[in-house]
């Protein structure tokens, strides 16, 4: 992982990488969706005598839905036509899609967003879906995580993927950032080649049936076979994320990860979840720095204020969460 980090900066000329939010794709990345997408994709272009298949689904998911339409009515009819002809095909396709059975949400995924939504990070979803119902959804499955206005839909954009443009726009959206400050999560060709044309660390989920190597090949920095393996791997992708600051600069994003974490969680890090035990080593030992009188008076402020915080929640239940069907742990 640090290799992949380092091969970034290079190629980039990039000074630092200092992520401040997570770009997701939605479909095969939050939502489980692209086994429906692909039935509702062959089903209704077959009603207007374009052949479909479920690999063609996959290589072009991410990419805006008429652009697909309009770009299999020119290779396999030989016309052009406007956007509001292939909005009409689309709408067919989303009804058909909206008629299969509900799609689930991705194994490990709340995981993921619980611990992005602990260090700190904002959370934007960018998808080339324009579908009103599966956009809806993402507020309702992930209340905690993703507001309606951090939603970047396929008619918000007139270039979609694999153009650059949606994941500028995730930069604009999520505070006017840089490309070193973010991430994207993609599981297609297509969305990684955007993520990548927009200079920001890709790092790719394969979801779907294409080998890791197109996902490399389409400039993911990194490739995981699934979301766990992700979810496993965000806290080590997050420390070295922050490897070229300096020591007063990590001590403030340790110190904001705790302030942001009990103001999500409305709770203390918990020594029962392994995933709290950095926040509290990092705790017990300024604890220490602080009681030898080490610490500088500007930080010492921080720390008690933190440490009276942290008091505030000091009898609140450690075991305060649950696990879902799918072995998620979640909050109360």
């Amino acid at each position: 992982m640090k290799k992949a980090i380092n091969s970034y900066l290079h190629k980039h000329g990039f000074g630092q990488f200092t992520p401040k939010a997570v770009l997701f794709d939605m479909d095969g990345v939050l939502i489980n969706s692209m086994p429906n997408h692909a039935i509702a994709w062959q089903q209704s272009m077959a009603a207007f005598g374009i052949t479909m298949t479920a690999d063609d689904a996959y290589a072009t998911e991410g990419a805006r839905g008429i652009d697909t339409i309009r770009m299999m009515v020119r290779q396999q009819q030989g016309r052009e036509i406007d956007e509001d002809e292939a909005q009409r095909m689309y709408d067919l396709k989303t009804h058909l899609f909206g008629d299969l059975p509900v799609a689930p949400v991705m194994n490990n995924v709340k995981g993921l967003l619980r611990k992005i939504k602990r260090d700190g990070l904002r959370i934007i979803v960018v998808t080339g879906s324009g579908q009103r119902p599966l956009i809806n959804r993402l507020t309702k499955e992930f209340p905690q995580y993703i507001k309606e206005e951090d939603i970047i839909t396929a008619y918000d954009v007139k270039r979609g993927k694999p153009n650059p443009d949606p994941y500028l726009m995730g930069l604009q959206r999520a505070g006017n950032l840089q490309p070193w400050e973010a991430i994207v999560v993609e599981n297609a060709p297509l969305g990684v080649r955007a993520g990548a044309a927009a200079n920001i660390f890709t790092v790719a989920v394969n979801s779907g049936p294409l080998p890791n190597k197109v996902l490399a090949d389409a400039g993911a920095d990194i490739v995981f076979d699934k979301m766990r393996d992700l979810y496993l791997a965000w806290d080590s992708l997050f420390s070295l994320s922050h490897h070229h600051l300096t020591r007063d600069e990590i001590w403030q994003v340790n110190y904001e990860q705790i302030v942001n974490y009990i103001n999500t969680f409305k709770r203390r890090p918990s020594k029962h979840r392994i995933e709290d035990h950095r926040m509290l080593n990092w705790i017990k030992y300024n604890k220490k720095v602080m009681a030898n009188g080490d610490m500088p008076p500007e930080k010492t402020h921080l720390f008690c204020q933190l440490l009276e915080t942290l008091e505030k929640y000091q009898k609140l239940n450690q075991y305060a969460y649950v696990h879902n069907t799918r072995g998620e742990q979640e909050l109360f």
